[in-house]
C-alpha cells in the first residue's frame, strides 16, 4: 500500500504522516517513510537523523539510484536518458522494503527492524536563483514507479509536497490513497477543494480522502462538511500535547489512535490495479515525451514504453 499525506502548508500533513507511520509500526507493519517536502520535517518528527549526503535528489545519488533501477533494461538508452516518468521494463531492478535492498541501504535511515526513512532533499546554496524543487522530485517519481510492494503488511508513507504541486508531475498517479489534510479554515479548505478538482481532471478522484485536523468542536466539523461538500473521512482534534512534544524534541503522539486506524481501514483494499496505474503513467509519459526540452535532451523517450 502506498499512501501520501498532503494539504495546505501548515495544515499538519507532516505531523499526521508521522502519527500514521508510528501507528503502522505499533501494529506490526513494515514501513518505508519518505519525506518529499522541501522543508524535510518527517525524519526529525519520527526521531531519526538523516544524513545530508543520503538525499535522493543529490546529483550523485540520482545517478546511483537510476543506474541501479536501469539494470539491463534496453528500452532506456542509458541512465542519462531517464526522465521523471521513465517506466520499468525488462531487466529493470525494482526497489523493495527488504532491509538489504541496495537503495534502502544507501539512502534510508533505519528507524527500527521494520521501518526506514528516506528524504528527497531540499534547496542547496548552489540552487539559489537557478533551481526548482519540482526537478528534485523526479528521482522520487522514478523510485515510486520502480517500487515493488511484496506483502500486504508493507506500507509506503509519503509526506508529500504541499498544496497541489503533485499535479506538476506524476506523483498524483503514484499512490493508492492520497490523504488531503484540511483545517477548518477557508484557506485550507480551498486547497482541498482545488485538489479534488484537479484529481477529477487527472482521473484519480477516487484515490482522495480528506481528513480534518485541528478540529475543536461540532462547528468546525460542520464547517468542513459544508465547505468540502462531504464529511471528512475522520478528524483529529487540536491537541496541545502534539505541540508540547515537539517543543520538548520528542516525536508527537495521540491519546486516541482511532482516527489513524480509520485511515488504515479506508486504505485497505484500495490498492490500485497494475493495469490502471500503467495506463495513467503511460499517458503522463507520452505527454512528457512531447515536450520540446525532453526531445532535445533525450530524443524520443516514448520508445521506453512497451508496445500495446
Amino acid at each position: 500500500m502506498k499512501i501520501a499525506f498532503t494539504g495546505k502548508g501548515g495544515s499538519g500533513k507532516s505531523t499526521l504522516a508521522t502519527l500514521f507511520v508510528n501507528h503502522l509500526r505499533a501494529t506490526g507493519r513494515r514501513v518505508l517513510a519518505i519525506d518529499a517536502d522541501v522543508n524535510v520535517h518527517l525524519a526529525p518528527l519520527l526521531g531519526v537523523e538523516v544524513e545530508a549526503g543520503t538525499a535522493l535528489s543529490h546529483p550523485d545519488n540520482v545517478r546511483k539510484v537510476r543506474t541501479h533501477l536501469l539494470g539491463t533494461n534496453e528500452r532506456v538508452a542509458g541512465v542519462e536518458h531517464f526522465v521523471a516518468t521513465t517506466p520499468p521494463g525488462p531487466g529493470s531492478n525494482l526497489v523493495t522494503l527488504d532491509e538489504g535492498d541496495p537503495v534502502l541501504r544507501a539512502h534510508a535511515a533505519r528507524l527500527d527492524d521494520t521501518t526506514h526513512v528516506m528524504h528527497v532533499g531540499t534547496y542547496e546554496p548552489e540552487d539559489i536563483g537557478s533551481g526548482c524543487y519540482h526537478g528534485h522530485l523526479a528521482i522520487l517519481e522514478n523510485l515510486l514507479s520502480h517500487l515493488r510492494i511484496e506483502e500486504e503488511s508493507d506500507w509506503v508513507v509519503c509526506d508529500m509536497v504541499a498544496g497541489t504541486d503533485a499535479f506538476a508531475n506524476s506523483l498524483h498517479a503514484q499512490f493508492d490513497v492520497i490523504v488531503v489534510v484540511a483545517e477548518p479554515t477557508p484557506e485550507s479548505v480551498s486547497v482541498a477543494r482545488r485538489y479534488a478538482e484537479l484529481a477529477g481532471a487527472a482521473g484519480v478522484a477516487d484515490v482522495l480522502a480528506v481528513v480534518g485536523n485541528k478540529v475543536t468542536d461540532e462547528a468546525d466539523l460542520d464547517y468542513l462538511a459544508r465547505e468540502l461538500g462531504v464529511a471528512p473521512l475522520t478528524v483529529l482534534g487540536n491537541e496541545a500535547g502534539l505541540r508540547r512534544a515537539r517543543q520538548a524534541g520528542q516525536p508527537p503522539a495521540v491519546t486516541d489512535p482511532g482516527p489513524l486506524e480509520r485511515i488504515a481501514e479506508h486504505a485497505r483494499g484500495r490498492v490500485m490495479s497494475g493495469d490502471r496505474r500503467d495506463a495513467l503513467m503511460r499517458t503522463l509519459h507520452l505527454r512528457m515525451a512531447q515536450k520540446g526540452w525532453v526531445r532535445s535532451a533525450h530524443g524520443d523517450v516514448s520508445t521506453q514504453l512497451a508496445e500495446v
